[in-house]
């Protein structure tokens, strides 16, 4: 070990350099020095220096947006059961399909209200779920309440005049009639439906509201009032939501010829171009595209919606004929709006959406043939005719005697002279055709019904 000027040098390799204790105490001391000299030094308290800023007032009013969902108070429950409900509405989309799910689950979390009524739609499906032989509505008393909760809350609001024709109102009573036309409530359906029409009338419109609300008001609307076959309770989709798919196909040649003609008829019947024109934008949409992988159940797509919708508001809004008075053309233009309702419905169906109007529409269908028959004179426009019965017997329910429209498919086959039942329906086809409309069986199964019927060897058409 060997010092100079205050530096100490330990050898490494002589281990007894490490333990002498006058190497320790130098080596204490140094570390030691500089914890004393902090230990020792006085400390000065911290200083934090507040400005005073002078804000110089704006010219114009600060308004704050007011929050959709109180930010201090959740919208829902939040007991056990509520997040059960919560994480089965986010699950059941994994197994399940229904349809416009996300649109309406983030339109319901833009409002308190709307969002109560979410939770009484969960209720209702994990009911239906875990019990599906014996589950009842009327007896569901979670989904009641939650609906009852809602419907309160509505009733406050509408006191509000801000609040009664708010953005957050219309998703909510939309959520209500969404519910009531799922549910089958038609008289629940007609007072909220009448309740949105007001509010539309006092807002002056629905053009400023974001699009889909629009869409859906439009929609719902004329998914009731095609239950009862009544015309819509608001104004027609507007040019936001029309969409126009006319480079998607082209107007088959027979049909433009048709609607050539009815245009320049006589204006009971002329006013069917505008529906004709839009029937072929839906089928030629539906049959370019059926083929596509998830083509039926994509939830988020409002195509068919906007396409079917545009064109059901269009139909409900006919005048309807007084047999009592119509002539050939009015007869004409009621069987093809009902025809065009009826595929319609079919259509619907395939989609996944509400179609119980099917059987009141085939009932007023029959009726009206029955009504054709009393009649003496011929009617115009055989052909669109022959497509009108061809809709409505491919399309009645299985098992039904479709005796009635094999008559009228059969007298307007011999005047157009069409020799055979595929002879019929490649007519159809000629003029205006959706591909799904029908399966090969019960295209297969119908043209087997003409063929007999003409022949009279089926003896069932004549009981």
């Amino acid at each position: 070990m060997a010092s100079e000027r205050g530096l100490t040098f330990v050898n490494a390799s002589n281990l007894d350099e490490f333990r002498n204790e006058h190497v320790r105490r130098i080596v204490r001391r140094r570390v030691m020095r500089d914890i004393g000299r902090a230990r020792r030094k006085q400390k000065h308290p911290a200083v934090v220096t507040f400005v005073w800023q002078q804000l110089i007032a704006s010219t114009a009013p600060v308004s704050l947006r007011k929050p959709c969902l109180d930010s201090h108070q959740l919208p829902f429950d939040t007991d056990p059961r509520a997040r059960e409900l919560i994480h089965f509405m986010n699950s059941e989309a994994e197994y399940k399909y229904r349809p416009f799910r996300k649109i309406w689950f983030s339109m319901a979390l833009t409002d308190q209200s709307a969002f109560t009524l979410c939770m009484a739609n969960a209720a209702m499906f994990l009911e239906q779920t875990r019990h599906p032989e014996t589950f009842r509505y009327e007896r569901c008393e979670e989904t009641l309440r939650y609906y009852g909760r809602c419907v309160e809350q509505v009733t406050d609001r509408l006191s509000d005049p801000v609040d009664s024709t708010s953005e957050g109102i219309l998703t909510t009573i939309l959520g209500l009639i969404c519910h009531d036309l799922y549910v089958g409530t038609l008289s629940r359906w007609e007072y909220h439906i009448r309740g949105l029409a007001e509010i539309v009338r006092i807002r002056g419109g629905i053009h400023d509201l974001p699009p889909n609300i629009q869409l859906f008001a439009c929609w719902f609307d004329v998914l009731g009032s095609v239950v009862q076959d009544l015309p819509p309770r608001l104004p027609g989709f507007s040019a936001l939501l029309e969409r126009s798919f006319k480079s998607a196909g082209q107007q088959p040649r027979l049909l433009r010829d048709t609607i050539k003609e009815i245009r320049t008829s006589p204006i009971a019947i002329s006013i069917l171009v505008p529906v004709l024109e839009k029937a072929v934008d839906l089928f030629n949409f539906v049959n370019n595209q059926y083929l596509q992988r998830g083509f039926w159940k994509a939830e988020d797509d409002t195509s068919p919606v906007e396409l079917i919708g545009t064109l059901t508001h269009e139909l409900l809004a006919l005048p309807r004929a007084d047999y009592s008075k119509s002539n050939g053309y009015e007869v004409v233009r009621e069987m093809t709006r009902l025809a065009l309702l009826i595929l319609l419905s079919g259509l619907k169906a395939s989609y996944g959406f509400s179609a119980v109007e099917m059987t009141a529409l085939q009932k007023k269908f029959s009726w009206l043939t029955l009504e054709i028959r009393k009649l003496h004179e011929a009617l115009p426009f055989q052909r669109l005719q022959l497509w009108c019965f061809l809709v409505a017997a491919i399309l009645h329910p299985v098992g039904t005697k479709r005796s009635l429209y094999l008559e009228q498919i059969s007298l307007r086959m011999t005047s157009m002279n069409v020799p055979n039942g595929y002879g019929a329906i490649q007519a159809a086809r000629d003029l205006l055709w959706i591909e799904v409309l029908a399966s090969g069986d019960e295209i297969t199964s119908l043209v087997s019904d003409i063929d007999n019927y003409n022949s009279g060897k089926d003896w069932r058409f004549f009981t």
